[in-house]
């Protein structure tokens, strides 16, 4: 039986073959920038085999996600940026680094002081320079992480309360920009309330995209209940509470 590390070489010789004369058309014309919505794709069909706990879809697309990690690192290869191996010794290096609490000297009782000396660890590598806010993360994970980033310097909500105070400000506000039919106040306005909502999750330790993708699956089976049934009905009201009884009764 071959070994864990023969089988990733082999993975690793496999995936090159794909790029090399003679190889695969489509995965010869891949580069850097062409593969950046298949990762984006890829992650997200981890994420939801997670959220179904549907392991074996899960296995597939662990292995998806990691082919383009090697074809990353085989394209960055061929242009002598970096190897596999520099991301295999990069990442242990960087692990070993942020984890004095297991391989140096510090200690951490729970997982907030695990993080708080992983957050001071990379901050001191970064010289204090925070580069976690990239646009191409999703918006609400984005704004979550700002802000909790800053809740340390005394930047936060002092309780779900006061957020809950501010929302309701946010949303009068953007009545206010809905009267003037200001398009651009509009869109500021829900911004903010977007980003308050953001913040609501972060206190609450819930991951926005998750609650959010969840309440679309949601209306997703209502709206389907709901089509399948509205001829039956007087009026669309009745067939969407309907639709809702129905959904309730199979979730049971």
């Amino acid at each position: 039986m071959k070994s864990p590390e023969e089988r990733i070489r082999e993975l690793i010789n496999l995936t090159k073959a794909l790029r090399a004369e003679g190889g695969c058309p489509w995965d010869r014309k891949q580069t850097l920038l062409s593969l950046r919505n298949y990762i984006i794709e890829e992650a997200y069909e981890v994420v939801d085999a997670i959220s179904r706990n549907d392991i074996g879809n899960l296995k597939e697309e662990v292995g998806d996600l990691l082919l383009q990690v090697l074809f990353i690192a085989n394209i960055a290869e061929e242009e002598t940026m970096f190897t596999f191996e520099d991301v295999i010794l990069e990442l242990s290096d960087k692990l070993i680094r942020r984890h004095p609490h297991v391989f140096g000297d510090e200690s951490a009782k729970d997982e907030n002081e695990a993080l708080k000396i992983w957050e001071e660890q990379k901050a001191l590598e970064n010289n204090g320079e925070n580069k976690d806010f990239p646009k191409t993360l999703p918006s609400l994970k984005r704004a979550v992480k700002i802000s909790k980033f800053f809740s340390k310097d005394g930047l936060d909500f002092k309780s779900i309360k006061e957020v809950h105070s501010k929302l309701e400000s946010e949303i009068l506000e953007f009545d206010e920009a809905y009267k003037r039919n200001s398009k651009s106040d509009i869109e500021e306005e829900l911004g903010d309330i977007l980003f308050t909502v953001a913040n609501l999750c972060r206190l609450n330790k819930i991951d926005p995209e998750i609650a959010l993708n969840q309440s679309s699956d949601k209306f997703l089976e209502r709206a389907k209940i709901f089509l399948a049934i509205k001829t039956n009905y007087l009026n669309d009201e009745d067939a969407w509470e309907e639709a809702k009884l129905t959904l309730k009764k199979r979730k049971k």
